[in-house]
């Protein structure tokens, strides 16, 4: 048990610095040996634990998404709403306050253009949840693959611009911009006949 604390901790300090040194120097201009500096751990001990930069930024990537997902995914069924334009807005909100608790990692991944590998899987898995949600919602006007690739590329712009103007909105509020600016023009343009 004490040893998987230890990977733990070691990981957790690994991911910190690569972080903290993202955002600082941009993902390009950083190397092994600067995350291990910054964290104070071993070279040879972040061997133990990843291969390179990349599989321990898709690490940190992976595990804030799935705690998303697994967010979202409770929404539903938690909450009872039956109206999908308040599934949506609920969902707004949620994401506005993950990504407000894990801002500096959002930072990193949305603002440096050098994080592609990170950024294109993460667009990919989320145009195919939303449109497994709109297929469950509703009888489309548009092909559900394009309002889903529109929403989630709506999203990331968004969600851009809220991180790089220092999130000058509430989590609340811009789940309620998502909602009108994004959701209920895309709600009707697939509903409307």
């Amino acid at each position: 048990m004490s040893q998987d604390r230890r990977i733990r901790r070691t990981q957790k300090l690994l991911g910190q610095a690569l972080i903290a040194l993202v955002l600082e120097k941009g993902y390009k201009n950083i190397t092994i040996q600067d995350v291990t500096d910054y964290a104070d751990i071993g070279y040879r001990t972040y061997f133990r634990h990843y291969a390179g930069l990349e599989e321990l930024f898709i690490d940190i990537a992976q595990e804030r998404l799935d705690e998303l997902y697994d967010m979202l995914t409770q929404l539903p069924a938690d909450e009872n709403i039956t109206d999908s334009v308040a599934i949506f807005q609920k969902s707004g909100v949620t994401l506005f306050k993950h990504i407000q608790k894990n801002q500096k990692v959002f930072q990193a991944v949305l603002l440096d253009d050098d994080l592609h590998f990170i950024l294109e899987p993460m667009i990919k898995m989320a145009c195919l949840k939303t449109e497994t949600l709109l297929n469950d919602l509703v009888e489309p006007n548009i092909a559900i693959p394009i309002a889903a690739n529109h929403i989630i590329a709506s999203v990331i712009a968004l969600m851009r611009w809220w991180l790089k103007n220092d999130m000058p909105y509430s989590f609340e509020r811009m789940g309620e911009i998502y909602t009108d600016l994004i959701i209920k023009p895309t709600w009707l343009a697939l509903t409307s006949k």
